[in-house]
């Protein structure tokens, strides 16, 4: 049976949301179908620097294991920036996400989720820059050869108003019963179930 797995940063996590996350409710819902369980591997604030240190402690068990990677936005410079010695250049968010993407990948499947839009100005980011970002990433994920859910194009305005939390960073309850159950389809209809 599955192994589901989040990495990345605080959407990986679950942070806002009172049910811990997408990857809770999938795991919730892996038990009560037996179809196996989740676990949780993102931590709030990371950056892609952070996360590849990560790497080897990650205790994958084999290719029945499946990672659910969403990152990136902690790697975008912003204005006014409390902690620009954070951000990740783009070249260099390329070059991590490479390794993020193929490091898992030799080791388990992979589902690369593309990082949704945010309040640009309440959190001091610039919009083409951000998708700048979001692009790379998409473009890792078909160079690897990973499957992707793009997410990013998917939250217009309405599912924005529904979905995204007041501080315009992160997903609301709401919004990761949503991204929950584009996975779970997701991974259903590509057959990860059978």
């Amino acid at each position: 049976m599955p192994r589901i797995f989040s990495f990345g940063a605080s959407t990986a996590q679950g942070s806002k949301d009172d049910e811990g996350g997408f990857i809770a409710r999938i795991g919730k819902r892996l038990q009560q179908e037996g179809l196996g369980h989740a676990e949780n591997y993102g931590i709030g604030g990371h950056s892609t620097d952070d996360m590849l240190p990560r790497l080897p402690d990650l205790p994958i068990h084999d290719n029945s294991d499946i990672a659910i990677v969403t990152l990136g936005i902690n790697d975008v410079p912003r204005a006014p920036d409390p902690r620009p010695d954070r951000r990740v250049p783009l070249d260099r968010h390329d070059a991590n996400v490479h390794t993020i993407v193929e490091n898992l990948k030799g080791r388990c499947r992979v589902l690369y989720v593309t990082q949704y839009p945010v309040n640009y100005d309440q959190r001091g980011l610039d919009k083409q820059l951000v998708e700048s970002y979001v692009n790379v990433g998409r473009q890792v994920a078909h160079e690897v050869g990973v499957e992707i859910l793009d997410i990013h194009p998917e939250i217009d305005d309405a599912k924005y108003a529904a979905f995204i939390h007041e501080d315009g960073m992160h997903f609301n309850s709401d919004g990761h019963a949503y991204i929950a159950d584009r996975i779970w389809d997701h991974l259903t209809a590509s057959g990860h179930f059978d």
